[in-house]
């Protein structure tokens, strides 16, 4: 078993705590620069008919064609939200971690950091590639994209779609996170990285210097016993 893998739960752990870290950043940057007004417009719309269907004042059928419409524009209105919390994700996600060698906050306070699979050098350029994936930056970017360059009627076919892939996505990452040796996800793969936990790592470091110095130990009584025979003949 690898002992530097770490376990399922301090990833997980720790990808929660970055999440709340970018969407606070986000949300404040988001306050003090932009302009929330439509915004908030459309998500009083859509709570209000979330309300309806909870009440059973609305079918089914009506209340799926309405949401879609009030996501639409929900999505439409929020793309300078979307453009600040893709921005918040590389700097903290990318620029940050690159700085930081490999640790963000969630993986200083769950003792883990990212490193290289093979023992390369890894760059800034490896940390965007693993963060596309599991930090949804890819997505927020295909988002932006489907919104100006789509129709609307094609962006509410589509939408969805694109939305359970990239939720399929994260969940296979996970599961290969679960299920390989080496603890490395989908993004891992991708960005040449694996997560390693601190703890086994400088534990092994400790054991691995006590090896040394009973060996240097062990040498050196050798070597006196040597010395005294060669004494004695």
């Amino acid at each position: 078993m690898n002992r530097t893998k770490p376990q399922l739960y301090k990833r997980i752990i720790a990808y929660i705590i970055d999440l709340l870290v970018v969407t606070l950043l986000a949300g404040i940057v988001t306050m003090m620069f932009t302009d929330t007004k439509e915004y908030d417009k459309y998500s009083k719309e859509a709570l209000e008919l979330t309300e309806k269907i909870v009440k059973e004042d609305l079918p089914q059928e009506e209340f799926r064609e309405q949401f879609k419409e009030i996501n639409y524009n929900l999505t439409k209105s929020s793309v300078n939200v979307t453009i600040i919390t893709i921005v918040t994700s590389i700097v903290y996600y990318v620029v940050m971690c690159y700085f930081c060698h490999g640790i963000t906050l969630g993986k200083s306070i769950m003792k883990l950091r990212i490193v290289s699979a093979n023992e390369r050098e890894i760059n800034i350029f490896h940390y965007l590639l693993r963060s596309l994936i599991v930090n949804s930056i890819l997505s927020n970017v295909v988002t932006i994209i489907m919104i100006y360059t789509l129709s609307k009627q094609t962006f509410i076919n589509i939408n969805d779609k694109v939305n359970n892939v990239f939720t399929l996505i994260l969940i296979i990452t996970f599961i290969v996170m679960m299920y390989r040796e080496d603890g490395r996800g989908l993004h891992d793969l991708l960005g040449n990285t694996k997560v390693i936990d601190i703890k086994y790592q400088e534990e092994n470091n400790e054991e691995s210097k006590d090896t040394v110095e009973e060996a240097k130990v062990i040498e050196e009584k050798t070597s006196k016993k040597k010395g005294r025979k060669k004494e004695g003949n």
